[in-house]
């Protein structure tokens, strides 16, 4: 297990390694270009050649990249639904040409589909995207809080995705998987705070999408309390899942990556908290 969290790129992406080791990073998320909206950056072979140069540098083990939160494989609306297909092919491109481990995306929310509709459009929308992109970045779906009609909230509908892209495209799915989100999964109803309600939480992902399918721990407290299906992050320990949540999730998933989302004040602090719980565990 190697933690990290979400850093700057600002200047270029070559800068991001530096941010992550000042914060104290072993591992890091960013974007490559703006979460809200405009083209991307270009990333040709010096800014590649740059970047690796600092990764070594600075000694990150692991780069992530997030997708931009405009992505959405459940919208309404053809056009949408094919950028989104679109960008998240080119984050997984560009991810390659960087050797970024992981290109993690919300999946969207619904307004005017029904729910199963809006599930097949996702489904659909995940399976084009292992069908047509061929490079070495993982695709991971992250798991949401539940507000409003957002998609990918439990573990069965992120089940029944990742079985219909087995179904389309056997050979490419070991190249898809699940992002946790602490907050989001508690603020969607899952209990991991408490001893007997982490046990069931698990007991859920081994039935579903299968302990092996987590690769990456978004690790954020959360201001809102259990089952409350809102996205409101909070500094380790300061919120309602608290230090021992954590620690339940560093237990059962040693080998995989924290990556903190919290805000830069005490992101530090947050950083340092989980490596201590890390050594206690």
């Amino acid at each position: 297990m190697k933690i990290g969290c979400h850093v700057s790129i600002a200047g270029g992406i070559w800068n991001a390694p530096k941010n992550a080791a000042d914060l104290g990073c072993e591992v890091f998320q960013m974007f490559t270009r703006s979460p809200q909206g405009g083209p991307a950056p270009k990333i040709d072979k010096e800014v590649v050649r740059q970047f690796k140069e600092e990764m070594k540098k600075w000694n990150q083990g692991d780069c992530y990249i997030h997708a931009p939160y405009y992505i959405n494989f459940a919208s309404a609306k053809k056009t949408i639904r094919e950028a989104s297909v679109r960008i998240v092919i080119e984050e997984l491109e560009r991810g390659s040409l960087i050797g970024a481990k992981y290109v993690i995306t919300h999946l969207g929310s619904s307004k005017d589909l029904s729910c199963e509709e809006a599930l097949d459009s996702t489904k659909y929308a995940i399976a084009q995207i292992v069908e047509k992109y061929k490079g070495s970045t993982q695709l991971l779906l992250e798991i949401s809080a539940g507000a409003g009609n957002v998609m990918g909230d439990t573990f069965e509908e992120l089940h029944q995705i990742l079985e219909y892209v087995k179904e389309q495209n056997v050979m490419m799915y070991h190249n898809i998987g699940i992002c946790l989100d602490s907050a989001h999964m508690f603020a969607s109803g899952y209990d991991i705070k408490t001893k007997d309600g982490f046990n069931s939480t698990l007991k859920i992902i081994k039935e579903t999408v299968g302990l092996k399918k987590i690769r990456v721990i978004h690790a954020n407290d959360s201001k809102v309390d259990l089952g409350e299906r809102k996205d409101r992050h909070d500094h380790i320990g300061d919120g309602k899942i608290g230090v021992e949540g954590f620690k339940n999730l560093i237990k059962a998933f040693p080998e995989v990556d924290f990556i903190l989302e919290t805000k830069p004040d005490k992101v530090t602090e947050d950083i340092k908290k989980l490596k201590l719980l890390r050594r206690k565990t």
